[in-house]
């Protein structure tokens, strides 16, 4: 016998928030109103109707981005609803700074996931599935990013010493999210710029997949299997970096003794040297930069003048075997 879509989702759901020990911690859903969201705070809501989850301490977070003319409308929607199912509800306006040269959309989710970092709960859960996963495995793709951008989004993701970001629905396929939303007879919200084919995520949902869809009609499963293989790869690259600098999390400097100058080791190079700004969170430079970063800084040289790459946010300096970041104070 087949299970309906209402019972497969919420026992996901609820095998989802066991697995990551949610217990009696706070949670709160990002709630935009629109359809995958509206599912969410549904299956949340009867799990904890039903028992399943009775100690769920749960709330919702609507960021009202401002941009559309519908935007208080939206808010005042997400309100109503959350107010029919007794859960609080926190509306974050914030400004979106369009001339930030990251575009709208980049801009738009920066500032969203700042709202919601102000939020007191332990874990944020947002609606994301699988569809929008295989989008964003394409775009990155095609933006010809490493294995860390191609691994798209995790399941899980720390955003704080204390909180941490869950995607309960990513293993989950939007035709199961809107059979379940009709099965339930849910509204939702139909954000109009979702159609406007200027933002690259929209021409990718509805300008490229359907041709890639008609000849490959799992692409959504193949491409978030993809993702899963790239960050199982990506997790391997940074063990072997921390190897390769004798590095132990911490410091602000490491050795070098191990990645030291070799033709054949550029790659090695460039990964630990890539991972190891991440690790102290600056922001790196395109692969050729990196590329000609690692061949300064390993050079086999006789001069006792340290060798050092960067720019004028920070120097990477290598001195007696050692990596050193020293930050520009003056910027």
């Amino acid at each position: 016998m087949i299970e309906p879509v209402e019972t497969i989702l919420k026992n996901h759901v609820a095998d989802f928030l066991a697995r990551h020990h949610i217990n009696m911690k706070p949670l709160a859903i990002a709630f935009s109103g629109g359809v995958d969201s509206i599912v969410l705070l549904e299956i949340l809501h009867r799990l904890r109707l039903d028992k399943s989850l009775p100690s769920l301490a749960l709330q919702a977070i609507h960021v009202n981005h401002g941009i559309s003319p519908n935007a208080n409308a939206w808010a005042d929607f997400c309100h109503a609803e959350c107010l029919q199912r007794d859960i609080p509800i926190t509306v974050e306006v914030i400004a979106v700074d369009s001339n930030s040269g990251a575009g709208l959309e980049a801009a738009a989710r920066e500032a969203r996931y700042r709202a919601l970092q102000k939020n007191h709960a332990a874990f944020i859960l947002t609606a994301q599935h699988q569809d929008d996963q295989a989008e964003t495995v394409l775009h990155q793709m095609l933006r010809g990013t490493g294995l860390k951008g191609l691994a798209a989004m995790g399941e899980a993701r720390a955003l704080s010493a204390t909180k941490t970001l869950l995607r309960p629905l990513l293993a989950i396929s939007r035709e199961s999210i809107e059979a379940y939303a009709t099965a339930h007879s849910l509204r939702w919200i139909e954000d109009e710029s979702n159609n406007d084919t200027a933002y690259t995520r929209n021409f990718i949902r509805h300008q490229l997949v359907p041709v890639i869809a008609e000849r490959f009609p799992q692409y959504a499963e193949s491409l978030a299997r993809t993702a899963r293989h790239a960050a199982e790869n990506a997790e391997l690259n940074e063990a072997l970096a921390k190897i390769d600098l004798r590095w132990n999390g911490t410091e602000a400097f490491a050795d070098a003794l191990d990645v030291l100058p070799s033709n054949d080791k550029l790659p090695r190079q460039v990964n630990a040297l890539y991972y190891w700004l991440r690790w102290q969170n600056i922001t790196t430079a395109s692969h050729s930069q990196l590329e000609d970063w690692a061949v300064q800084l390993f050079r086999e040289s006789p001069e006792s003048r340290p060798h050092q790459a960067g720019g004028h946010e920070f120097i990477i300096q290598r001195k007696r075997d050692r990596l050193e970041l020293l930050l520009n104070q003056t910027k």
